[in-house]
């Protein structure tokens, strides 16, 4: 579990640091602070060296991610490529920090062969070559006293279709070291992107298939208690969940409405990244503020039996309030709030409140959004 992060040169950050983080961890502050940029850092660090995770957090965003042009330049502080970004954490796994960096390295447009791929992640097509475009690779430097020192490249590869048809995807290559294995998986839920998709079935499915659905299903029961059971059904070749509240026949869970697939959305993340990390951007989406408690209670309860590390931005004060008395009674005392504030300078800090202090904020109506 994280206990410390930092970051140098990443998004909006020349520099911040985040000290004392819990089990779960809220983010708050002013719109354009960096709340986004702090997940974003946590999420890519997570990953180690998947150069992957870069392009899919622009995604993300709405951006292109296959613009040769600009591979991944908007990962670094003030779209600065000669920078280099700097994500370091400590936390409950020993002394030693684990440090990742990231930097872009020249490369010129050439032509290889398809044999030379390699790792690549694109699908073999009918073509004698691929057309590498993109004007820098992305190197990823993995280091931890207690593990071996990891470096990947990435770079985007752009395949000649046809006349004016080009099929684009990312090509990871290994350096020193070997890929980690068994790191604890982690999942990012963005607040623009479709709240019940492919991830959202193929986590359910991972679920019902080991029986252990019962847990995502009881945190909804909170919210909708006429809900009966959820299952995953292939309708015309497309497979979705649907859930049974008591009409007679199954319905998509899409049509119970935002918040019910938001917090499904959010359970089933939990439920497959035991031992790993969450991200949740603007966590109240859909969510009517009357049941945020109860949504706190069992998401915070789920998150401790999967052991797993929950941070979420928020731009609202209830949600806030709800999470406080949520986890007033907590022994364990999991819960902190980060403000992340801006100085006249430009320049960024966080400030932590835990339970106590964050229990005078809420009195006196205090400001941390």
């Amino acid at each position: 579990m994280y206990r410390s992060f930092s970051i140098k040169n990443f998004r909006c950050f020349d520099e911040l640091t985040v000290e004392g983080m819990g089990r779960i961890n809220l983010i708050a502050g002013k719109n354009n602070v960096g709340k986004t940029a702090l997940l974003e850092a946590l999420w890519v660090h997570h990953g180690a060296v998947n150069p992957d995770l870069g392009m899919r957090v622009d995604s993300f965003r709405g951006l292109e991610v296959a613009d040769p042009e600009n591979f991944m330049g908007n990962l670094f502080y003030g779209f600065d490529r000669n920078l280099t970004i700097h994500l370091a954490s400590e936390g409950d796994w020993g002394d030693a920090p684990r440090l990742l960096k990231l930097s872009l390295q020249d490369s010129s447009t050439v032509e290889v062969p398809l044999a030379g791929v390699g790792d690549s992640q694109l699908n073999p097509q009918q073509s004698s070559s691929v057309l590498l475009q993109a004007s820098n690779v992305m190197v990823m430097d993995y280091s931890n006293e207690l593990e071996d020192r990891i470096t990947t490249k990435g770079r985007l590869v752009v395949r000649q279709l046809g006349p004016g048809i080009q099929s684009s995807g990312l090509e990871i290559m290994h350096g020193n070291g070997q890929p980690l294995q068994g790191r604890p998986s982690g999942a990012f839920l963005a607040a623009r992107r479709a709240v019940i998709g492919g991830e959202e079935i193929n986590r359910y499915s991972q679920l019902e298939i080991s029986g252990r659905q019962d847990g995502a299903l009881q945190i909804l029961q909170e919210v909708e208690p006429s809900l009966k059971r959820l299952t995953v059904v292939a309708e015309k070749q497309e497979p979705r969940i649907y859930a049974d509240i008591g009409l007679g026949r199954l319905i998509p869970v899409q049509l119970m409405g935002d918040g019910i697939s938001r917090i499904l959305s959010l359970a089933l993340a939990i439920a497959t990244s035991p031992g790993g990390m969450v991200l949740v951007d603007e966590i109240e989406n859909g969510i009517h503020h009357s049941v945020m408690e109860k949504v706190w209670k069992a998401i915070g309860a789920f998150a401790r039996s999967y052991d797993v590390q929950l941070f979420a931005t928020t731009h609202s004060y209830e949600c806030i309030g709800a999470a406080y008395r949520a986890f007033e009674s907590d022994e364990e005392d999991e819960l902190r709030l980060f403000r992340i504030e801006r100085n006249r300078d430009g320049k960024y800090k966080s400030v932590k409140f835990d339970r106590d202090r964050l229990k005078s904020v809420l009195e006196f109506n205090m400001e941390v959004i």
